[in-house]
């Protein structure tokens, strides 16, 4: 997925929203956008996932290496586990347990700070989430049951914090059906990311780095998920829009065995998966 017009206003919204969680004066706040706009005006039209990651880097060399998100994940996992019981109720209660296992896996992609237009907060997202559990799920659930059936082994990219112990919820249930999980995260803090670190502190299931980039990009793919991704007998689930700005450059390569879940948060994700912003999405392909 390339650039749309609405992502350069959005990328330099959340440098601003990440330079005041990690920078102390106005003078670095600046110095930091304007350093982001001079690498935008040279790389137009690139993959938002990756001037993402840009950003990134620019925040973080500017703040002496500081992970701009981590109390703030610290508080999205704090308060995952609190709306659990919610994920494992709405699973229980379910005629159909795969459409609760994505729902729950694509509400919980909800968890994301700085995007443009998405309202997301810690101090919020309690008293919504069992709404957005119930929100319409746009997806052909008949073939990812139909993947799932024909598959054993599953390598899941994660996204964010906060997200991921509903995705380790999801994973749970996977492997009480006998499919063998492999979880893929970041190599290093990258936006609100889970990192592998993080991942192996929260479960036995095995972990892979991907990367240490926003999304899964070919060009700093690790060789551990380099094998997985193109190992025909993997089915791939992938999470957030991240993954999916990436992945959907070269997923011709994964065809029928590559599921995204995500919420469209922004209305060029929403846009290119044909959905209104804000849906929930599960899209094979």
């Amino acid at each position: 997925m390339k650039m749309a017009s609405d992502c350069y206003s959005c990328i330099l919204d959340r440098a601003k929203f990440e330079a005041d969680l990690a920078l102390k004066t106005e003078e670095e706040k600046t110095q930091a956008v304007e350093e982001l706009v001079d690498f935008m005006a040279c790389h137009k039209r690139g993959i938002p996932a990756l001037v993402g990651t840009e950003r990134e880097k620019i925040i973080q060399r500017r703040s002496g290496g500081l992970d701009p998100y981590e109390s703030l994940k610290a508080d999205s996992n704090r308060l995952a586990l609190d709306l659990l019981p919610a994920a494992r109720k709405l699973y229980v209660e379910s005629k159909n347990k795969l459409e609760a296992l994505m729902r729950i896996a694509a509400a919980a992609n909800s968890m994301e700070f700085g995007v443009k237009g998405h309202d997301f907060d810690n101090s919020t997202f309690k008293g919504k989430f069992q709404k957005t559990l119930e929100e319409n799920l746009s997806g052909d659930l008949s073939e990812v049951d139909r993947r799932l059936s024909a598959f054993q082994n599953v390598f899941y990219l994660t996204d964010n914090a906060g997200e991921v112990v509903f995705d380790l919820f999801v994973v749970e249930k996977l492997k009480e059906m006998g499919k063998r999980i492999v979880m893929g995260s970041k190599a290093e803090p990258v936006l609100n990311d889970v990192t592998v670190q993080e991942l192996r502190g929260m479960t036995s299931t095995e972990v892979i780095p991907t990367g240490s980039v926003v999304g899964t990009s070919l060009e700093c793919l690790s060789s551990e998920a380099e094998k997985l991704l193109f190992d025909k007998s993997w089915l791939i689930l992938s999470k957030g829009m991240g993954n999916f700005e990436t992945i959907s450059e070269y997923q011709e390569k994964l065809s029928g065995r590559l599921i995204y879940i995500l919420r469209a948060k922004c209305s060029p994700v929403a846009s290119a998966l044909g959905v209104q912003r804000g849906t929930l999405v599960v899209r094979t392909i």
